[in-house]
């Protein structure tokens, strides 16, 4: 099974980058293969058309049949390709990922690009423990080299397995459960003091492969030179924590120290860097992946590489920058629910979010939990914090967006209680609206990461309302170690419980959510293999029921994703026309 899934995925990279839009007048036949047409999107393990032979023009797919109707077919300037029995499928669309925060931190792509006398970049790929042991003297060297002013950028690789990483989506993950694994920017290990004594004169920010980050004194300065509104930048103000983390993703330093602080004012190299990202993540065989922007630099990058022809996937993005100020706005509340759709074929909006959803959770830790008595695990305060709870402002400012007819899409959310929250504020909007069932169904409001949701009751309320999902494959991996352990098998079977919303009819997608490009893991070994195999990375089975077989989750990783992204009559399968 390795073997296929490796030629299979080597197919996927070549067909996406072959169809890139400068390479879109080829006329193309596929023969003597496998091609996997995924053209049956139904709610079974079917997956269609079974074909020997594709022809393709200007990037899009014009026949599939056998070698016999396909090759009459060729021109004389048709380029033949013999796949000698090799298996074609239609690229991924992971339904919740962000290149632009992933490019931000791939040691190659920065190293070619920015040369060391303008990013100092230090790559830290050791073990957690080694890289604090061995930080200061590699802050010490790369202070000795750098000039006075010049930024240091260190990178905190997490394991080629992202063995090292300590936490996900959520706040299940490693840590307390494998010593290993623990947070090395929580402003302990490596100390606020340390990087502003270690570089006085050099602004030196601190990545980890996921979402850490601190900065020294010189680095929060250059930041409030960017952003210095406090509703933006949590170091806006003297004596903010180096260690923040917020409702709001566009407050997290991480989504934007690199591409609109350290390379403020460097489009040219910022443009190159973003573009060769998502020629990276085209090798993974994605095809398009939908993100909220986070970051004004991502936004005008790839409107930019959109314009030029030069994006190598496609992009649905959602709006999740300041809703205290611009859903809170008349003109702009009614400007952000109305522009669905709108874009090109690369690059389009989805919808918006308000703030993410937050952990609070209908579960109740087990007697036996030895994570839930760890103090340092805050288990109890988390499942009772909610994002949307009755009456707050971002429950307010969701029942006017949806009202206004936008689209809730996007949404990074933990916990089973806050999707009962937004649920309630969704279908009560819409009713006050005066749309029908019917109308709220076409506006595919939804949800993503499922990490500790859906339960089974609330299947048919998903299904009622037309409610799309997103599932992160790598937190059935990373989370339900912890899950199991503190909410037990109860649990362990809301973590992206695939089977139950394949049963409820539910269009639900995959995401990975991780830096891949910094390890040894794929889309398929990260993202889809985990629906299938249910395995943590303590090598336990969880939530067995919640497994689907290959085909299903084929279907998840394509033509379901293509739903979601408001494309399922151009991408998500190998059938004509698309």
């Amino acid at each position: 099974m390795k073997k296929s899934l490796i030629l299979a995925s080597a197919l996927v990279w070549w067909l996406s980058v072959s169809m890139l839009p400068a390479q879109q007048v080829e006329d193309m036949i596929l023969q003597n293969g496998k091609i996997i047409a995924v053209d049956d999107p139904g709610f079974s393990s079917r997956l269609g058309t079974i074909a020997q032979a594709m022809h393709i023009q200007n990037g899009r797919v014009l026949h599939v049949g056998t070698n016999a109707q396909i090759r009459p077919l060729a021109g004389p300037n048709t380029k033949i390709i013999d796949l000698k029995g090799r298996t074609v499928l239609p690229g991924f669309i992971l339904t919740h990922e962000h290149p632009w925060d992933w490019t931000a931190v791939t040691p190659a792509i920065l190293q070619k690009v920015l040369p060391e006398n303008q990013v100092l970049i230090r790559v830290m790929d050791g073990t957690p423990e080694e890289n604090v042991k061995a930080f200061p003297a590699a802050l010490a060297e790369a202070v000795q080299k750098a000039r006075p002013g010049q930024w240091i950028y260190f990178l905190f690789l997490l394991g080629r397995n992202y063995e090292y990483s300590y936490r996900g989506n959520g706040s299940f993950g490693r840590a307390g459960l494998d010593p290993k694994a623990f947070e090395i920017l929580d402003g302990k290990h490596i100390t606020q003091e340390q990087i502003d004594q270690g570089a006085p004169n050099n602004p030196v920010a601190l990545r980890d492969v996921f979402v850490g980050v601190m900065l020294n004194q010189k680095a929060k300065e250059e930041s409030r030179r960017v952003f210095p509104q406090p509703e933006i930048n949590p170091f806006a103000q003297e004596g903010a924590p180096n260690v923040y983390s917020t409702g709001f993703p566009f407050q997290t330093p991480m989504r934007w120290i690199f591409q609109d602080v350290i390379l403020k004012d460097q489009d040219a190299q910022l443009e190159q860097i973003m573009r060769l990202g998502l020629e990276w993540w085209a090798g993974y065989g994605l095809t398009a992946f939908a993100s909220n922007l986070y970051a004004p630099s991502n936004l005008r990058v790839y409107r930019e590489l959109d314009r030029k022809g030069r994006m190598a996937i496609r992009s649905m993005w959602t709006w999740n920058w300041r809703p205290d100020l611009f859903f809170g706005d008349p003109f702009m509340m009614t400007d952000l629910a109305t522009r669905l759709g709108e874009g090109s074929d690369y690059f389009w909006n989805g919808g918006g979010i308000i703030a993410i959803g937050a952990g609070c959770t209908t579960a109740e830790p087990v007697a036996s939990s030895r994570l839930a008595k760890d103090p340092a695990q805050q288990v109890e305060a988390r499942r009772r914090n909610c994002n949307y709870s009755p009456g707050s402002l971002n429950a307010r400012l969701l029942y006017d967006y949806v009202k206004a007819g936008g689209r809730f899409i996007n949404l990074h959310t933990v916990g089973d209680e806050d999707v009962d929250n937004i649920l309630k504020v969704i279908v009560q909007a819409s009713r006050d609206a005066g749309m029908s069932d019917e109308q709220i169904r076409a506006k595919r409001h939804g949800f993503d990461h499922s990490v500790m949701w859906p339960r089974p009751d609330q299947i048919p309320v998903l299904q009622q309302f037309g409610i799309v999902t997103s599932g992160d494959g790598y937190e059935i991996i990373q989370a339900s170690p912890a899950v199991f352990d503190i909410f037990g098998e109860r649990g362990a079977s809301w973590v992206v419980p695939k089977k139950r919303l394949v049963e409820g009819g539910i269009y639900n997608g995959v995401e990975v959510d991780r830096a891949l490009p910094t390890t040894d893991l794929t889309i398929f070994s990260a993202g889809i293999a985990p629906l299938i195999t249910r395995r943590g990375w303590d090598g336990k089975v969880y939530a067995s029921d919640q497994a689907v077989d290959r085909q299903t989750a084929l279907k998840i990783a394509t033509v379901w994703g293509a739903y979601y992204v408001l494309r399922e009559k151009a991408l998500g399968s190998l059938e004509p026309g698309k």
